[in-house]
């Protein structure tokens, strides 16, 4: 969404995402390979916009979507009731930092089926749209889920329900 308003360099998507310039630049570049971003060139640098009104408008869209998605998640009696008992000790842990959708979602599927009834797997996370689909496919599921989230890492707690 930091394109949203202005085309930015990679130097200042790192910045105001606070991760280094080589994690951004990849990010950058793969949504460029998938055709939702564009490359502008420019005397200061490579400038990344979106590639169409279009692809905005579902950008747009889809943030709205999340927003929404993720109230009604914090509204649940799910979360609220299992908040801090996901803090005893996980038995499994999954860092899916550094990954793009749909990766992290499919790592964390796997996982959880290798998952006894009452034991919790902790997912380490950096990507925004990662982190909510987990969020949401846990929930929806039958899970506990509640999350940490510390600048643009998440720790989700998912705790596998008893039988």
């Amino acid at each position: 969404m930091l394109l949203k308003d202005s085309c930015l360099t990679v130097s200042e998507v790192s910045e105001k995402l606070k991760i280094d310039f080589s994690t951004a630049y990849r990010y950058l570049n793969q949504m460029v390979k998938a055709g939702i971003l564009t490359v502008i060139k420019s005397p200061d640098g490579d400038r990344f916009d979106f590639s169409s009104v279009r692809v905005f408008k579902i950008i747009e869209e889809a943030t709205t979507f999340v927003i929404e998605n993720e109230r009604k998640l914090s509204d649940s009696k799910d979360l609220r009731n299992h908040q801090f008992e996901y803090l005893t000790q996980p038995q499994k842990f999954l860092d899916v930092r550094g990954q793009l959708c749909p990766v992290p979602e499919i790592m964390t599927r796997k996982e959880l089926k290798k998952l006894q009834p009452g034991e919790i797997l902790v997912v380490v996370c950096d990507y925004p749209l990662s982190k909510e689909r987990i969020i949401s496919f846990s929930v929806k599921n039958g899970y506990s889920v509640t999350v940490d989230q510390i600048d643009l890492v998440a720790k989700i707690y998912i705790q596998k329900p008893d039988s």
